[in-house]
């Protein structure tokens, strides 16, 4: 365990700042999918994750170039809306799909408004609560009343305990009992666990998929993805925290991930095991962070995807 973190948090988490100027940013991300697609006349169904407005993230979708025509669709557990594209292919060889939207996106500080869900209550998919997860939570949280209290409790035990590490095998899956018994894992893994233990201590949580946006003006995006996550604290509201990234300098970050959300990222999506909007054949998705593709019937996992980014020039 890092107990130097801990020590260090027991200070840090105590406020978070108040009456910091609103950062704020505007970027145009551009989203490249090809479509490796083997004869003519192949069915093709594709899903693009849309990104919302919502909660400090205004999103213009500015132009789609695909072979196909799409509609946007919304999924009614989290609300997810997804560009829907579906055809038949006229001949055999790549596809390419682009997507250009502009996002202003603004930091964020507790609370966020909104009320818990029924989906928010209880753990979904790989966010399993087990014996161990519930003795921590337990021990984290005796004597507390309070939620906001609670949260911080569980976030500081988060921290502690787990490790920023993607070498140990089982990373990425957002398995909450793997993370709690490895300490070791990307942002999907910090996060399950720091929910699961939410949920044993009776406090709605949820999980927000997106991805980083780089200091730098413009450049590629990659295909990668960041998440965090948000536990409603009664009347204190929505609360985000982001225990991976104050991992990574928890002197300096402790502070600044709890209760609030820096302007360099961009919300994609909600919640684990999600159906798709028209219901996909296969099974739920762990988590939605990328294009989703199914090719006569059967999922696709041959889709190449990038997104890149600019700085629009002022007034642009």
């Amino acid at each position: 365990m890092k107990r130097r973190a801990a020590l260090l948090l027991s200070a840090a988490l105590l406020a978070v700042p108040a009456g910091a100027a609103p950062e704020h940013r505007t970027v145009v991300v551009t989203e490249t999918v090809r479509v490796p697609v083997e004869k003519a006349g192949t069915r093709v169904r594709l899903w693009v994750p849309k990104p919302p407005s919502r909660d400090g993230q205004s999103v213009e979708v500015l132009s789609v170039s695909a072979p196909w025509p799409h509609r946007v669709t919304r999924e009614g557990i989290f609300g997810n809306e997804t560009l829907y594209f579906e055809g038949s292919a006229a001949a055999a060889g790549e596809q390419t799909l682009s997507v250009r939207y502009r996002v202003r996106r603004e930091a964020l500080e507790a609370p966020l408004p909104g009320q818990p869900a029924a989906e928010d209550r209880s753990p979904r998919g790989k966010e399993v609560v087990d014996s161990e997860i519930r003795r921590i939570a337990a021990a984290a949280t005796a004597g507390l009343s309070d939620p906001q209290a609670k949260g911080r409790a569980l976030f500081r035990v988060v921290l502690a305990r787990m490790e920023y590490d993607k070498k140990e095998a089982g990373w990425g899956e957002g398995d909450s009992a793997r993370a709690c018994r490895v300490g070791k894992g990307n942002c999907t893994d910090f996060h399950a666990l720091f929910m699961a233990l939410a949920h044993s201590a009776g406090l709605p949580a949820r999980f927000r998929m997106g991805y980083s946006l780089p200091a730098a003006q413009s450049g590629s995006l990659g295909s990668g993805y960041h998440c965090w996550a948000e536990f409603h604290a009664g009347k204190a509201g929505w609360v985000p925290v982001d225990i991976s990234e104050a991992s990574k300098a928890p002197a300096e970050k402790a502070e600044t991930f709890f209760g609030r959300l820096d302007s360099n990222r961009v919300l994609v999506s909600t919640g684990r095991e999600v159906v798709l909007s028209p219901r996909q054949t296969g099974k739920p998705l762990n988590f939605l962070s990328r294009p989703y593709g199914e090719f006569d019937g059967r999922p696709n996992s041959g889709l190449y995807f990038e997104r890149s980014f600019a700085s629009p020039e002022p007034g642009g």
